[in-house]
């Protein structure tokens, strides 16, 4: 009965309208794991630099006791967006090469496939209160560059 609820098709991306893909809507305070860590590709992955804010930052996750999982698969950054919408996690946290340069990371929700773009510093703080509902997305998009599709730029309204 849970999952008749939590359940929903949505049309793959670049795809006719008759393909769909399943998406896992559970409540961030419920979800199994609150975040998927994804470096955009294999030479983020492999960058020392990665390695280091990674492992900070999966400290800092476990200090605010937020689950959380990561995916470091040669597929392409949308599909494995899409993996992990179909398991029901509500935060991607994409590591990409501007992380390399000033730190910051881009956050995308799984309902409403928004981005922001945020100091990784802050990042950690901002889901926990995200997962326990003390910020919503709404909020949190209206405070950091974001936009609605892959095709934008980030924007500060």
């Amino acid at each position: 009965m849970l999952l008749e609820h939590v359940y929903s098709a949505r049309p793959k991306e670049d795809q006719d309208d008759k393909q769909t893909r399943g998406v896992l809507s559970f409540a961030a305070a419920s979800a199994p794991y609150k975040c998927v860590i994804l470096p955009l590709d294999q030479r983020i992955a492999r960058d020392k630099r990665y390695l280091r804010m990674l492992d900070s930052f999966q400290r800092e996750l476990c200090e605010q006791g937020l689950s959380f999982t990561s995916d470091e698969s040669n597929a392409t950054i949308g599909r494995r967006y899409a993996r992990n919408d179909e398991l029901g996690v509500p935060f991607a946290v994409t590591f990409d090469f501007e992380t390399m340069e000033d730190s910051s990371v881009t956050l995308r929700e799984r309902d409403t496939m928004w981005q922001i773009r945020l100091q990784l510093s802050l990042l950690g703080e901002l889901l926990r209160c995200l997962c326990k509902g003390s910020e919503s997305w709404q909020s949190a998009f209206q405070r950091f560059p974001h936009k609605k599709t892959s095709n934008e730029e980030f924007r500060k309204d």
